[in-house]
């Protein structure tokens, strides 16, 4: 049996985090944030040691670790939520827009809305009065 040693998927230790933040403490210029890099490694070493010995090993804000472990979570449930089949396509701000809306309510009355051009309307304000 062979074993995969990729030192790529291998994540960084305690020590060698902890080396990485006293080279960056020692470097740093005052009120200077902690890099995302540094961050991202503290919380990766959350997967295997709890936030507490986290934070004192690496003299961080017990809080402000605990968010960032958090957010990474939800960030990962919410990409795991995705169908396999599903590919988000990032379309940016279109320029103009076309929007059909039609309402049907269960009286009868009926109401179509197209709009061209730059959506800045208030549609809730529109469904509303439509509902009432």
């Amino acid at each position: 049996m062979q074993h995969n040693n990729n030192p790529a998927v291998s994540h960084p230790s305690l020590l060698e985090v902890q080396s990485q933040f006293a080279a960056w403490r020692k470097t740093r210029k005052k009120r200077e944030r902690i890099p995302e890099s540094l961050w991202s490694a503290a919380v990766k070493l959350c997967a295997h040691h709890s936030i507490t010995q986290i934070s004192k090993a690496l003299r961080l804000n017990f809080s402000d670790l605990s968010e960032r472990v958090a957010n990474r979570q939800t960030a990962k449930m919410a990409v795991a939520t995705l169908p396999q089949d599903f590919i988000a396509i990032d379309m940016g701000q279109p320029q103009s827009t076309e929007c059909i809306i039609e309402m049907e309510h269960r009286n009868g009355n009926k109401m179509r809305m197209h709009f061209k051009g730059q959506m800045d309307l208030d549609l809730q304000s529109f469904a509303d009065s439509f509902w009432s």
